[in-house]
């Protein structure tokens, strides 16, 4: 099985490509998604490299309750009417190899 690129940990963490960043504290990155596949996009991931949900440790759930609190925040500021979904992927349906999570909103974008 190939290596996936940690998207995250090798370009958005090190500035080397340029975010739209929505917040960002010492453990947590929100960000609008560099490729939208809805009309509202945004991902919120850990600053700590942590592969998925299942990798997370008891230590770690710090920074997993500060994810769910940066996603209710920016929720609220969103148009709730268009339907909004969090979203984190394991597996074979995870594209990027590091704990990440998608407040998505609106019908999924034709590409």
């Amino acid at each position: 099985m190939t290596e996936k690129y940690d998207f995250y940990c090798e370009e958005a963490l090190s500035d080397k490509t340029d975010i739209d960043k929505i917040f960002e504290s010492d453990n947590v990155l929100a960000f609008h998604h560099t490729r939208p596949s809805y009309p509202t996009h945004i991902v919120i991931i850990s600053k700590k490299h942590i592969l998925d949900l299942p990798s997370l440790l008891d230590e770690d759930l710090i920074i997993l309750n500060e994810i769910l609190k940066v996603a209710r925040d920016i929720s609220r500021t969103l148009d709730k009417d268009q339907g909004l979904k969090l979203i984190n992927n394991i597996g074979k349906f995870q594209d990027t190899p590091h704990i990440h999570f998608h407040l998505v909103g609106g019908e999924k974008l034709e590409r």
